[in-house]
């Protein structure tokens, strides 16, 4: 990385476990972690991706789970600065969710990312304006 000669594969790994080990993620007291791996598709050659993951009790259940974000792929061309710049796009995106799933009125999560995209077309149109009641 950096404008050093290309690395092979196993070196890649390694430079990016390296710089992510110097990155801490928490929230309110709550740690999280990046998980550095290669696809599993082909452990071998397969691209680096960064996860974040983190222990947080399930919406529906209550029941304390661990929890991994999506995977966010590296470039094989990558250079430290956007390592770390990934991991917080990462880290921003996890916590996000987390806010979505959190917001609740009459005890419903509004704004529940899991929720497929297909029926959120469905009610797209579905606007309030101003002076209009409910």
């Amino acid at each position: 990385m950096n404008n050093s000669p290309k690395l092979n594969v196993d070196q890649q790994l390694v430079t990016v476990k390296t710089t992510t080990e110097k990155i801490r993620l928490s929230l309110f007291g709550k740690e999280l972690y990046l998980r550095v791996e290669r696809d599993c598709r082909d452990r071998i050659e397969g691209r680096i991706f960064l996860q974040v993951v983190y222990e947080s009790p399930c919406v529906e259940t209550g029941k304390a789970e661990e929890w991994h974000g999506r995977k966010w792929y590296l470039s094989q061309f990558m250079i430290r600065d956007e390592v770390i710049k990934t991991a917080y796009a990462a880290f921003e995106a996890a916590v996000k969710h987390e806010v979505m799933e959190g917001f609740k009125y009459d005890n419903v999560v509004l704004f529940n990312p899991h929720i497929s995209y297909l029926s959120l077309m469905g009610v797209a149109d579905e606007q309030v304006r101003r002076g209009h009641h409910e």
